[in-house]
């Protein structure tokens, strides 16, 4: 048995990236339901049932429970009972198997639940097998009419002698922290696909077997399409600034390029406002880049501990600190005091290019992502990590021993980027060409990922979306490869992203 836990983020990651790496989620579907199914059938011989009712759901929780019903048809009649109208259901993969039962009259009965007064038809004996695949990891909230009356009766059901079977997690139960809803299912066996929901346990799951279902290992490692689930949905009554304020340091009094393409970055990645802190010297041309830039500037040619922007700090939600800052010794003073004071804010921190050369990494925060090549890497860590493919296994293992000893997140960037912290699986990025060793790429990933750090709930998903995305777009770009095309893929990439998300979404077509 696997031991391992799980949230439902990371379950909902790994279900697209393996159909990214070519696994159909139809596939994982049907394992899970076939697993489901093997257990439900050992528990029905070992209890002596009588019959096996489902009851499923409109989302992936009830496309497993049909796939179930399907391979126990084989065994006995079924009864499969659909929570809803099957014109609401959720999925492609999920209306497929309905679609699949249809056709299958003589040995599965089709009933839908969608008026209370229905439940009270159904005939259960203290005999039966009870399967629960209704919600899984789908709660949302308060659960209502039918579906609360349904539980009740369940519940009822197992007092008279039901034995009950959920699939993945119980109805009711929250699988990211086990907190219950009003009404909630208590069965006496959960069978978890591919791993351990964190949320359950025994109290409130039962005896818990994990079903294998297919997933790659690769699934598990690489980044993909599947890291956006971790983005927040912007809200429609939001107001200017709440989806995010990021704010640049950088530049000195030859480099202007860097602390805009940065803030470029940030912009293309979805944020409301960006404001960069430059030197006066260079601030006219940052102001060419964009007219949405925020620009403020200071009468120096590069940072100094006695222009240090504290107030522009407590404005913002993330820091990029880095692009372009060049590395004089009143430079390296700045930074230093800098951090400190970012830290005591308690805010974000993507800190890259010139910025990492001048750190001190016992000052460095659980808030902060470093972006460092290989060479900074050594710089940073004392670490030399090999640059071969047949060595990159070696890579892997210096970056994850370093990210055990400081509690930040990294991300090294190479021809494949390594993404990890402290707490977390390391991950890698594979997408991106020989193209992107231009000049400007890594200030452009260090403003997507400040970008999409003000839009999750994690630095570490942060990262791993920005990385992902950078590498995207500089595949979209490839045959005309410059750092103005690169911008301007980043949005394509990222509606690639959601739309390859959303491929086991029904579309619904609404006529007026």
């Amino acid at each position: 048995m696997n031991s391992e836990k799980i949230s439902t983020l990371e379950m909902g990651i790994i279900d697209v990236n393996s159909e990214y790496l070519g696994v159909d989620r139809t596939i994982l579907m049907e394992n899970a339901g076939k697993g489901l199914a093997e257990l439900i059938w050992q528990v029905y011989q070992a209890e002596n049932r009588s019959e096996i009712i489902i009851f499923a759901g409109k989302g992936g929780n009830g496309g497993d429970g049909m796939v179930a019903a399907r391979h126990l048809s084989r065994n006995l009649p079924i009864r499969l009972y659909l929570v809803g109208s099957h014109k609401d259901i959720t999925k492609r993969s999920t209306q497929k198997n309905w679609k699949i039962l249809q056709n299958m009259s003589e040995s599965i009965k089709l009933h839908e639940i969608i008026l209370v007064e229905e439940i009270t038809d159904i005939k259960i004996n203290s005999k039966t097998l009870i399967v629960d695949s209704v919600l899984g990891t789908g709660i949302r909230g308060r659960i209502r009419e039918p579906l609360a009356t349904l539980i009740h009766s369940i519940s009822r059901w197992q007092e008279e002698g039901s034995i009950v079977i959920s699939a993945d997690t119980p109805t009711g139960i929250d699988p990211n922290t086990g907190k219950q809803a009003n009404v909630f299912l208590q069965p006496q066996w959960t069978g978890s696909f591919h791993k351990q929901k964190q949320g359950l346990s025994s109290q409130n799951a039962g005896k818990i077997e994990i079903i294998p279902i297919g997933v790659p290992p690769e699934a598990e490692r690489i980044l993909g399409p599947g890291n956006l689930l971790a983005r927040k949905e912007r809200l429609s009554w939001s107001k200017k600034g709440d989806n995010g304020r990021v704010l640049v340091i950088g530049g000195n009094k030859t480099y202007s390029g860097a602390p805009a393409l940065a803030a470029m970055g940030a912009l293309h990645s979805g944020i409301d406002l960006v404001t960069i802190f430059s030197p006066q010297h260079i601030s006219s041309s940052i102001r060419s880049y964009s007219p949405e830039f925020i620009v403020y500037d200071y009468n120096a040619h590069h940072l100094t501990i006695d222009s240090l922007p504290i107030e522009l700090v407590k404005q913002n939600e993330v820091v990029i600190l880095g692009p372009g800052l060049g590395q004089h010794p009143d430079t390296h003073e700045a930074v230093l005091k800098l951090i400190s004071i970012i830290n005591k804010q308690k805010k974000l921190v993507v800190i890259d290019a010139d910025a990492l050369k001048l750190l001190d990494m016992k000052n460095i925060s659980s808030r902060t992502i470093l972006t460092p090549h290989a060479k900074e890497f050594m710089t940073l860590t004392g670490f030399s990590i090999p640059a071969t493919s047949q060595e990159f296994q070696r890579r892997l293992e210096i970056v994850e021993e370093v990210s055990l000893k400081f509690p930040n997140v990294w991300v090294v960037k190479g021809h494949w980027d390594i993404v990890t912290d402290n707490s977390h699986t390391i991950k890698v990025n594979k997408t991106g060409t020989s193209q992107m060793t231009r000049g400007g790429t890594g200030d452009v990933l260090a403003g997507l990922i400040a970008g999409f750090a003000a839009q999750t709930d994690s630095l570490f998903h942060a990262a791993c979306i920005g990385t992902y995305i950078n590498g995207r777009a500089g595949e979209l770009a490839d045959k005309n490869f410059n750092l103005s095309n690169l911008l301007y893929q980043i949005p394509i990439a990222i509606q690639e992203s959601i739309d390859f998300i959303q491929n086991d979404s029904v579309i619904r077509i609404e006529h007026q």
